[in-house]
């Protein structure tokens, strides 16, 4: 018996379990276990934009301001609670989860193949970290970006032209790189394909999403009064810097692009998406050396390069990056299109579609069981995980989070307590407040602004200027300008383990013509009041 794949209520079902499926895993992987300071990194600064503290003007950020902002609008509609918080990640497991399988059944890929595909993308897509990240939205809009570019040239939609520019305007708010990278490709591929099907319509539709994402940026500078040199320095001139010195492979570099460039790293670690490259390439290439009429269309031409050539571009950026890799969700993407061709032109072929097949549900088993079971991307993946502990030993808002940590993963409970003893502390002291530390939920569990400089306060160029970086100076004035304004009388500085590369003397060559009378409390805790100079 056939069933009708076009019919309304199979694709409403499918859709749903889509939904289901993607949120949930999502939930469950994302309670598990955190890295401090990238598991955290998004959290208070949400709750400071809903104290109307801004990115940019009142805390100095180089990384994801559009990630901040949309979690303080899930903070807002479901509660400043730790579930919220997955929530937004898990949302957006689905946002791209869909967008692959509504991108597949428009290509032509039927609508049962479209739903296993999506459904295996969203398995290694968000849950590889579980929480808000500023790499993974990246990823998401410009995973989005593309193929809403390749559906505007596949169904001649100028609803796609129109939303284009505002997708890859949220994927560079949300990180510069790889989204700039992958912006310039499909300006690049955009520009010849207008050239050659020149239509005032679809261009028209393209300039008006161009105006309404100016517009609506205009309106953030003005509203939040965001100084616009803020915004360009820090997100556009500094890590400008950070990019060089990676390329240099500088002392203040967390990773040289030298040291990622290897078989190992280029090859061996990303062979099975290497394997459906190669494939899109074969396929494509194979029309110019066929005496008949091409195969491909000219549409399938353009989505077959554009996806080998973003795929690269995101090999490349995960080799740069400091992070664990995030991008093998792309193999279930990948393998999607090639089993489209497959079907469309090899339908014979019925062994090597089977090998598809098994190829995708292999490889997603296997990266699930390392970078989601084992939570590698937190750097867990030699903790005992059932250690974990109910982190609501801190505060009910942190409600369903398993606490367990790199840095104390034999003895979660005295990490726990120490949280508390500072928590305690901070909760007694009226005064007004400086917190260092990348454990930025503090914020919001006491509710008070804890005047937090940076997203990230490692002691490092990659998080802020220092030493010899050009900005070094500019740091400081808007280090200064926000300790003066904001009245602070006291600055705590909380490690997330004993040996971090955090203290007061890092933040001193910051201070202008104040001294510090420090007192250390414990192993992570340090108290630093502001006092005259002798």
């Amino acid at each position: 018996m056939i069933i009708n794949s076009d019919n309304k209520s199979i694709k409403i079902v499918l859709f749903l379990l889509l939904g289901i499926f993607s949120i949930t895993i999502n939930n469950f992987y994302g309670n598990i276990g955190i890295f401090p300071m990238d598991t955290l990194g998004f959290f208070d600064t949400a709750y400071n934009i809903l104290q109307d503290k801004h990115p940019f003007k009142d805390f100095w950020i180089f990384t994801g301001p559009l990630v901040d902002y949309i979690q303080a609008i899930f903070f807002k509609l479901f509660g400043l609670k730790w579930s919220s918080y997955v929530l937004h990640a898990s949302v957006f497991n689905f946002l791209i989860s869909f967008f692959v399988f509504f991108s597949l059944y428009k290509h032509g890929l039927n609508i049962y193949l479209s739903f296993f595909y999506s459904i295996l993308f969203s398995v290694l897509c968000y849950p590889v970290a579980g929480t808000p990240f500023a790499y993974h939205h990246a990823f998401i809009f410009s995973l989005i970006s593309l193929l809403v570019f390749t559906l505007a040239i596949k169904t001649k939609s100028n609803l796609y032209w129109f939303l284009l520019p505002i997708f890859m305007v949220f994927a560079f708010l949300s990180q510069q790189v790889p989204s700039s990278y992958i912006n310039l490709l499909i300006i690049i591929f955009g520009s010849v394909y207008f050239i050659k099907n020149f239509s005032y319509k679809k261009f028209y539709y393209f300039i008006l999403g161009c105006l309404s994402i100016l517009f609506l940026l205009v309106l953030y500078f003005l509203i939040f009064k965001i100084p616009i040199k803020d915004f360009i320095v820090q997100y556009i001139l500094f890590p400008l810097t950070i990019g060089a010195e990676r390329y240099a492979g500088g002392e203040r570099a967390f990773v040289s692009i030298g040291s990622k460039f290897t078989f190992r790293g280029i090859v061996h670690h990303f062979k099975f998406i290497h394997f459906f490259i190669l494939f899109l390439i074969f396929i494509t290439f194979i029309n110019y050396i066929k005496k008949n009429k091409f195969l491909l269309t000219k549409s399938e031409i353009i989505v077959n390069l554009i996806l080998v050539l973003s795929t690269i571009i995101f090999i490349f950026h995960q080799l740069i990056t400091a992070n664990q890799t995030y991008i093998f969700s792309l193999i279930s993407l990948l393998a999607g299109f090639t089993h489209l061709y497959l079907i469309k032109y090899y339908s014979e072929k019925k062994i090597i579609q089977f090998f598809v097949l098994i190829l995708v549900i292999f490889t997603t088993i296997k990266y699930h069981n390392v970078y989601n079971s084992k939570r590698k991307f937190m750097d867990l993946q030699h903790v005992d995980l059932s250690k974990a502990l109910d982190a609501s030993l801190i505060n009910n808002k942190l409600n369903n989070l398993k606490w367990i940590t790199p840095y104390y993963p034999k003895d979660p409970i005295r990490e726990i307590n120490l949280i508390n003893n500072a928590i305690e502390i901070l909760k007694n002291d009226k005064r007004k407040k400086m917190v260092i530390t990348h454990y930025q939920f503090l914020s919001l569990i006491l509710e008070e602004d804890l005047n937090l400089p940076n997203r990230w306060s490692l002691y490092h160029g990659n998080i802020y200027p220092i030493r010899n970086n050009k900005y070094v100076n500019y740091y400081k004035d808007f280090f200064n300008k926000n300790l003066k304004s904001n009245l602070v009388e006291v600055i705590y500085i909380i490690k997330s383990k004993p040996n971090e590369n955090i203290n007061i003397d890092q933040f001193k060559i910051h201070l202008d013509n104040i001294c510090l009378k420090s007192d250390v409390i414990d192993e992570l805790l340090s108290i630093h009041e502001i006092v005259k100079c002798n």
